[in-house]
């Protein structure tokens, strides 16, 4: 790796690959321009040095103005600390984009193969996980994006993706170290490759399977375990996942029916992560679920099927209105939600993107804690969007 001086990094910066603080940890990620704040804060802790595997890109000296931000200091702490935690999360968009994108294509890549019978570079598979585990390490808000992002295709890449996000936040809050992060995203974004070996009349029917089908797919645990384990000869423990991810905590889920502390947690944790996923993705024979009300189904209705310490983890890191899903105000505004608060689920913060007259706030917007702002409170969850959140 490249030394470099924190004395000659410049504001707009960026390099073609991450800059990191050690040999583990990132700084800044690829193609994300240094902030001057990231500078202070590099002065504060008394960083003498960075550290690249890459090049720098000339580009002159772009600044956080070149994503239509305005830096003006808000008078409110609470406020700030808010927007900081919304510049956070678009300062990172391109990368998320990117590396969502990646990943979708490798596991599409690798799955297909997999149909087709023909071996493929599995390690590629490990290189997206290690992305993912980078991004989030240094954008923890990702579901901000994630929730409202899928790319067109076919619906199990998206799915698998999705999933392996909301699992590393899920294990975020166990605190799992680096390596345990990148083989739970490892596992995941491997868990559903049985279904490659699905006949696609079944995998891709656009109505509601009927019994025999449903137990074709049923198999799809214990072709996607002998795969990875006899063809790819990955440890037993990273396929785990692609095994149990449809045991259930109550004992009735499949293959093995397997029950409560016989289910091994990374499993336990996708399998909260996947559920989401599923509820919250449009799908031939039903319209997604609002993020709220897939929540209120987790919690409520199937509740059985989870380890209930893990799910209260996910509900701490979401929210019950979950990050990135948009609701309408007692006033009639819209907003999305930023972060949750765990001493009150159902009153997250905000950022208002309208306003009760149907106009978009400039410069990002304006920000809300509900739980300081109590005259304030949610009336609705909605299907909006907005171009640019």
């Amino acid at each position: 790796m490249k030394i470099i001086k924190v004395s000659d990094l410049k504001v707009g910066s960026k390099f073609t690959k991450p800059l990191y603080l050690d040999k583990d940890n990132i700084f800044v990620n690829a193609n994300v321009p240094i902030t001057e704040s990231d500078i202070a804060k590099l002065n504060k802790f008394g960083f003498l040095e960075v550290m690249t595997p890459g090049e720098l890109i000339e580009e002159g000296s772009q600044n956080i103005t070149s994503i239509g931000w305005n830096d003006t200091p808000l008078s409110d702490p609470d406020k700030q600390h808010l927007k900081n935690v919304h510049f956070n999360i678009l300062k990172h968009k391109e990368e998320f984009l990117r590396v969502y994108k990646e990943a979708f294509e490798t596991v599409q890549l690798f799955y297909r193969k997999v149909a087709e019978d023909k071996t493929t570079d599995i390690t590629q598979i490990r290189y997206a996980a290690e992305q993912i585990v980078d991004h989030v390490k240094v954008n923890p808000n990702f579901s901000f994006l994630l929730l409202n992002y899928h790319l067109d295709g076919y619906y199990l890449y998206n799915q698998v993706v999705h999933a392996t996000f909301y699992a590393l936040l899920i294990a975020m809050g166990l605190d799992y170290s680096r390596p345990r992060l990148v083989d739970l995203a490892y596992s995941s974004l491997l868990a559903d490759v049985g279904m490659s070996k699905i006949p696609a009349y079944i995998s891709e029917k656009s109505a509601t399977l009927n019994e025999e089908e449903y137990k074709v797919v049923k198999k799809h645990p214990l072709f996607g375990y002998q795969i990875l384990t006899k063809t790819y000869k990955i440890k037993n423990s990273l396929a785990t996942i692609a095994l149990q991810h449809h045991e259930n905590y109550d004992g009735s889920g499949y293959p093995q029916k397997l029950r409560k502390q016989e289910i091994e947690e990374q499993a336990c944790i996708f399998t909260i992560a996947d559920n989401f996923s599923a509820l919250t993705a449009n799908r031939p024979w039903r319209r997604k679920f609002q993020p709220y009300d897939a929540m209120k189904t987790m919690i409520s209705v199937t509740m059985n099927k989870f380890d209930l310490n893990l799910l209260r983890v996910f509900l701490n890191k979401i929210s019950m209105y979950p990050v990135g899903s948009y609701v309408e105000l007692s006033d009639g505004s819209i907003a999305q939600v930023l972060e949750a608060n765990n001493a009150k689920m159902l009153r997250p913060s905000l950022v208002i993107v309208r306003d009760p007259d149907g106009r978009i706030p400039r410069d990002g917007g304006s920000y809300l804690n509900l739980v300081i702002e109590n005259q304030m409170y949610i009336t609705k969850n909605v299907d909006y969007n907005l171009t640019g959140t």
